[in-house]
């Protein structure tokens, strides 16, 4: 866990798509009235502050080799190679959709859905960055396997210290707890635990606005590419913090015993 009390953004504008999202060499320019290229970008400088988690490697990657989660994610993965949004998604999951990328990004959606409650900051003003590299990816590149959970606005908003302090303990600890709790059971269950085509181009598995999708301005990703079933698991399939969970409720029932 790394805390950030000072963070610094700037956010440029590229360019944009008409009607059809497409990959970065598809953009718009953003300045319209000049017909040769120009050298500068309209940006913004923001500030803020937030909380980076890592996984472990080692278990993520034995997670990660697993027969049903590998079906799964390549379920997942066969239809974004069919959607529109394949091009604009690459940019974020690379080549190939790992396991862990879903499982991050589901785990940061819980977060945040959580630390709204919790930091003092709309779930609308906390923003998420994934960095999910694995070794399947080509060059050579170094594994990645962790989460940005941030704040960051052009006011005073971003420099309250709310956000940081969630992330020392012990208040993280029961912040990522019942935020995996919160996944455990979703108000609409069982029909989105056990859905396979959730949101428009069947993007996501399991997970609704009851209880994984944000808002659009706090996803990197669109809301797409979610899947609560790897963060907490099932009969089918193994998720990655259902060991946590497992200990979890076996601690909380000795504490009744112990009451009792």
């Amino acid at each position: 866990v790394v805390l950030a009390d000072r963070l610094r953004e700037v956010r440029a504008l590229e360019g944009f798509h008409r009607v059809t999202p497409a990959g970065s060499d598809k953009l718009v320019p953003v300045a319209l009235n000049h017909k040769a290229t120009v050298d500068w970008l309209p940006a913004i400088d923001v500030r803020g502050e937030g909380i980076f988690l890592s996984l472990d490697e080692g278990r993520l990657a034995v997670w990660e080799e697993q027969g049903a989660v590998r079906d799964r994610v390549l379920e997942l993965e066969k239809r974004l190679n069919a959607s529109f949004m394949e091009p604009r998604l690459r940019e974020r999951t690379g080549p190939i959709l790992a396991p862990r990328y879903v499982l991050l990004h589901t785990f940061a959606h819980l977060l945040i859905r959580r630390l709204a409650f919790e930091s003092g900051y709309a779930a609308t003003s906390l923003r998420e960055r994934i960095y999910a590299r694995s070794a399947a990816e080509p060059g050579g590149a170094s594994k990645q396997a962790g989460i940005l959970i941030y704040t960051a606005a052009g006011d005073s908003e971003g420099t309250l210290g709310g956000l940081v302090r969630q992330g020392e303990p012990p208040q993280l600890q029961g912040t990522v707890l019942e935020a995996l709790q919160d996944a455990m059971w979703c108000s609409s269950d069982p029909l989105c635990s056990e859905n396979l085509a959730s949101t428009f181009a069947s993007l996501n598995f399991a997970a609704c606005h009851a209880c994984t999708l944000v808002a659009e301005t706090s996803c990197e990703s669109g809301n797409y590419l979610l899947d609560r079933v790897l963060v907490v698991g099932s009969d089918k399939v193994p998720g990655f913090f259902q060991d946590v969970l497992d200990a979890a409720v076996e601690a909380a029932g000795e504490g009744i015993r112990g009451i009792s």
